[in-house]
C-alpha cells in the first residue's frame, strides 16, 4: 500500500496515518487471536489487575418516559431515573468550553451542566418543541448532540431525536414554550423510507444556530437536515461526529458523520433482513454529509436540498457511481453502530456495533467497507431463520463459507466482509457501550488505550489501540480485551475510609435505591437483559452470574462513557441518573507498570 502524497488530516481511506504511527511506535506488535472462530465455552476477557478510581461527579434531575398524558410525566420510580445518553463539550475556542458541559437526557431535555456548581440548566426541552417527539420506545428520545467545528463563530450544533407519526398530525415544531426559537422558514424534509415495509418510527437530524452562545438559553433558528424512517422501534439514527483533524480548506472539513442503525430489520426474517447489506437503504450504514451547502458548492446536492454529499476533490464518498446506491453511504453492514469516536493521534475512526445474541464489536472504519451484518456477527455466520444464533451454536452447525464473500445489490463482484478489531461474547455481557481512546492527563498509564463498557452489566474494559490497528480487520485476529477493576468510595457508607473494589452494577444499584428507586418484582434495577436478568416487557429472564461467579440481581445498570473536552472520561448511568468520573489509576496495566519501572 502506498501512503505517500496522502494527507492524513483529511483522508481516512486506508488509515495511513494510523498504520504509520503504529509501525513507528509499536514495531513488532502482532495481531493476536484473542477469541476462537466460534462461540466460546468460557470467558475470553482477562483480568490483569488494572484498577481505576471512580468518583461521583453530578446528580442529574429525575425524569421519566413521556406518556400519553400531560408532559412532563410524573416520575416513575420503578423505571430508570434519568436517561443520560451523552456528555459533550463545545469546541475549545468557544466561551463556555472551560465552564460547562452539554448533557442530553433521552427523556426530553438537553441540559447545560455547570462544571463548578454541578447544577443542570434546561437548554432545549424537545417534547415542548416537537409535538411528535417520542421517548417511550427503546433508545428513543434525544439521542445525541455535536458541535460544528466553527461553533465559536457560527453558533451551530446538531442533534438527533426520534419521533412517532402517531403522536400528532404534523411534524412541525412549535416555539410556544421557547420564545427565543425563531421558526420562520422551518419546514420538515421528505421522509427517507426503507426499501419496503411499514415505517412506524422516524429519526430527525436538526441543525440549530444559537445567536448568543455566551448565555445558557437558546436564541436562534433551527433547520431540519434529514428525516429517516425505520421498520421497528430499535436501532435508529445514532451518533454524530466531525473529523477532529480537518481544518478549514481541507476536503473533510465540515463533513458530518452519521451512524445509522438497521431499525431492527436485520434480525427479522423477511423483506427487512437484507436492509443493512442494501446500498439503496440508509439503514445499517455510516453516512458522510456536508450540512453547509455553501461550503463546497461543486459537491452533489442531496435529494432534499438540505445538505451536500462529498463528491469532488481527492476524497469523495465511495458509492457515487454505484447503480442505485445512496451517495451518502461510506460504510455498511451494521446492526446498531450507536457510538463513534475518532482518535486524532492515529487518525482512526472507531465504531462500536451492538450485537444480537452472541457478539459485541469494535470496528475500524474503512471507506467503502462492508462490515457483514446481517450475515456476519463477530467471526461467525448468523442464521436469522434458526433462533437468531451464530453458526457454531446450531445443531447441525453451519459451515463457514470459503471463500468468505457477500453479494451486494449494485456491486458487480462479491465483497469480502471486514471483521472487528476487538470483540467479546455474550458470556461477558450483552450490549457494548460507548468507548474512547484515552489521551487525557489524570490517568497517564491508560494513554493510547481504548476504554469501553458493557451497558447492561456496567463492566468496564480496555484494549490497546495499537493492537486493534495491528489486526488489519481480519477474521480471527482481534485485540486482547482486559477488564478494569473499579475502585469507589460509596457516599452511603460512613465507615469507609478509602475506596474499595466494587462492581459498577452494584454502585448503580445502591444509588438507585438511595434515590427512592423501586425495583420491579424479582429485580434490584429497572428493565432487564439476557445477562443480568429482569423484565423485558412481559417476559422475565432469570439472572446469571458474572464470569467470577457473583450473581446479578436483575435489571440493567445502563452504563456508558463520554469524553469531555478536557480529555477525561465520564461514566453515565441511566438507572440511577448519575454522572461519575474516572480520576486516577490505582493499579496500572502490567505493561504500563513495567515501562514506568524501566524509566
Amino acid at each position: 500500500m502506498n501512503c505517500r502524497n496522502r494527507n492524513p488530516r483529511i483522508s481516512f481511506k486506508f488509515f495511513c496515518g494510523a498504520i504509520a504511527l503504529a509501525s513507528l511506535f509499536f514495531s513488532g506488535v502482532e495481531a493476536r487471536t484473542q477469541y476462537p472462530l466460534e462461540f466460546p465455552a468460557k470467558s475470553q476477557v482477562s483480568k490483569d489487575g488494572t484498577a481505576l478510581l471512580l468518583e461521583d461527579y453530578a446528580n442529574a434531575p429525575l425524569s421519566s418516559l413521556r406518556g400519553d398524558g400531560p408532559y412532563p410525566s410524573p416520575i416513575d420510580f420503578h423505571e430508570v431515573l434519568g436517561r443520560l445518553n451523552t456528555l459533550v463539550s463545545e469546541p475549545p475556542n468557544a466561551p463556555g468550553f472551560a465552564s460547562r458541559f452539554f448533557v442530553n437526557d433521552l427523556n426530553g431535555v438537553l441540559y447545560i451542566l455547570d462544571k463548578k456548581t454541578k447544577k443542570f440548566f434546561p437548554y432545549i426541552d424537545f417534547p415542548r418543541v416537537f409535538p411528535r417527539m417520542d421517548t417511550e420506545r427503546f433508545a428513543s428520545g434525544i439521542v445525541t448532540v455535536i458541535f460544528d467545528p466553527a461553533y465559536a463563530k457560527n453558533g451551530k450544533f446538531y442533534t438527533v431525536h426520534t419521533e412517532s407519526p402517531e403522536r400528532a398530525s404534523t411534524g412541525m415544531p412549535t416555539n410556544a414554550s421557547m420564545p427565543g426559537l425563531n421558526l420562520t422558514g422551518y419546514t420538515t424534509t421528505p421522509l427517507v423510507k426503507p426499501p419496503a415495509g411499514e415505517v412506524p418510527n422516524e429519526s430527525v437530524l436538526v441543525e440549530w444556530t444559537d445567536t448568543n452562545i455566551k448565555n445558557a438559553t437558546f436564541e436562534g433558528r433551527a433547520r431540519e437536515i434529514l428525516r429517516v424512517g425505520f421498520s421497528f422501534d430499535v436501532h435508529q439514527m445514532g451518533d454524530l461526529l466531525f473529523n477532529p483533524l480537518a481544518k478549514p480548506g481541507d476536503n473533510d472539513y465540515g463533513n458530518l458523520y452519521v451512524s445509522m442503525g438497521d431499525g431492527g430489520g436485520g434480525e427479522t426474517a423477511g423483506i427487512t433482513h437484507t436492509f443493512p447489506q442494501q446500498l439503496n437503504a440508509l439503514q445499517g450504514k455510516i453516512l458522510r454529509i456536508t450540512p453547509d451547502i455553501s461550503l463546497r458548492p461543486k459537491d452533489m446536492l442531496s435529494a432534499n436540498g438540505r445538505y451536500r454529499i462529498p463528491s469532488t476533490g481527492p476524497d469523495p464518498n465511495p458509492f457515487l457511481s454505484t447503480p442505485g446506491a445512496r451517495p451518502e453511504i461510506i460504510a455498511y453492514g451494521f446492526r446498531n453502530p450507536h457510538r463513534m469516536t475518532w482518535d486524532a493521534v492515529t487518525n482512526t475512526l472507531l465504531v462500536n456495533d451492538i450485537g444480537l445474541h452472541s457478539w459485541e464489536e469494535v470496528n475500524i472504519i474503512t471507506k467503502g467497507g462492508n462490515y457483514g451484518w446481517a450475515e456476519r456477527e463477530g467471526n461467525e455466520v448468523v442464521n436469522i431463520a434458526r433462533s437468531d444464533k451464530t453458526g457454531s451454536q446450531l445443531d447441525p452447525r453451519i459451515p463457514f463459507p470459503d471463500p468468505d464473500v457477500l453479494t451486494d445489490v449494485g456491486i458487480e463482484k462479491p465483497v469480502a466482509p471486514i471483521y472487528p478489531v476487538a470483540l467479546y461474547s455474550h458470556i461477558e455481557g450483552d450490549a457494548m457501550g460507548s468507548g474512547f481512546v484515552y489521551r487525557g492527563k489524570l490517568m497517564p498509564q491508560m494513554v493510547g488505550k481504548y476504554l469501553f463498557t458493557d451497558i447492561s452489566t456496567g463492566r468496564m474494559f480496555y484494549t490497546d489501540l495499537a493492537d486493534m490497528i495491528a489486526t488489519n480487520r481480519v477474521r480471527g485476529k482481534q485485540a486482547p480485551i482486559h477488564e478494569i477493576q473499579i475502585m469507589y468510595k460509596s457516599p452511603y457508607d460512613a465507615s469507609l475510609k478509602a475506596p474499595e473494589k466494587r462492581r459498577m452494577y452494584d454502585i448503580v444499584k445502591d444509588a438507585f435505591a438511595h434515590k427512592d428507586g423501586l425495583p420491579n418484582p424479582n429485580t434490584v434495577l429497572p428493565e432487564g437483559s439476557r445477562t443480568t436478568g429482569g423484565w423485558r416487557g412481559k417476559i422475565f429472564m432469570p439472572a446469571k452470574p458474572d464470569p467470577y461467579g457473583v450473581m446479578y440481581g436483575g435489571g440493567r445498570a445502563d452504563v456508558r462513557l463520554s469524553m469531555g473536552g478536557d480529555g477525561e472520561l465520564y461514566v453515565l448511568s441511566k438507572s440511577d441518573g448519575m454522572i461519575r468520573k474516572l480520576t486516577a489509576v490505582v493499579t496500572p496495566p502490567p505493561a504500563a507498570a513495567k515501562e514506568a519501572a524501566a524509566r
